[in-house]
């Protein structure tokens, strides 16, 4: 056989390489066909948020962070303030609604639902959670979209905890009190650093027994 042979019979029996994926340059210019749902805007959003402030969070930079044209973004909503709008109600969705229903749907005695809640503020999702709402409460004194909504969330979370409380037998008034108390213990829990259990330990002592 040939040698022009022999190597083509080779390549012909040879598997062909896989394609290595397509990596876009840096500084290129980002893809106009490339469409993305409203979840994916939320949360880059969401980030931007966290690391400069609302004032971050405007239609180029997200543009940009997401890899598409500015054009994009008014394609799938109207203006800024709807976005923010949306991006709110997501976050309301995502940290507190569709969360305290997975709670109540855990069937668990109410000493162990008292107890899960004190789990909560050391999970990676609340560690998580806990800078884009210390971003969100700084936004919400000076525009009032945020506070209301950090308004309705708080009281959320405030009722589920009295009504955990009570059904352990705390009365209803002292329930309220105690909620609240351990609700704001939660929110400095998840932002202090720092290896603290044993602290947190009688933490959630003194205040699941409130003695």
């Amino acid at each position: 056989m040939a040698k022009s042979d022999e190597r083509a019979s080779i390549d012909a029996a040879a598997p062909a390489p896989k394609a290595r994926p397509l990596r876009p340059r840096k500084g290129a210019k980002p893809g106009p066909k490339r469409r993305l749902g409203e979840e994916a805007w939320f949360e880059a959003a969401l980030e931007l948020l966290t690391e400069g402030g609302i004032q971050e969070v405007r239609v180029d930079a997200l543009a940009q962070r997401l890899g598409v044209t500015k054009g994009m973004f008014y394609v799938r909503f109207e203006s800024r303030d709807a976005f923010l709008d949306g991006m709110l109600d997501h976050w309301r969705r995502r940290s507190t609604i569709t969360r305290v229903a997975e709670l109540g749907a855990v069937d668990e005695p109410p000493a162990d639902r008292l107890l899960r809640i004190f789990a909560l503020s050391r999970t990676e999702r609340a560690q998580t959670g806990a800078w884009i709402e210390t971003a969100l409460r700084v936004w919400a004194q000076r525009d009032p979209r945020p506070a209301r909504v950090l308004a309705e969330i708080d009281q959320l979370r405030l009722m589920y905890v009295e009504q955990v409380l009570v059904a352990n037998g705390v009365p209803r008034p002292e329930a309220t009190a105690r909620g609240f108390v351990i609700y704001s213990y939660l929110i400095c829990d998840t932002m202090l650093p720092g290896d603290r259990d044993g602290l947190r330990e009688l933490c959630r002592s003194f205040l699941a027994s409130g003695t």
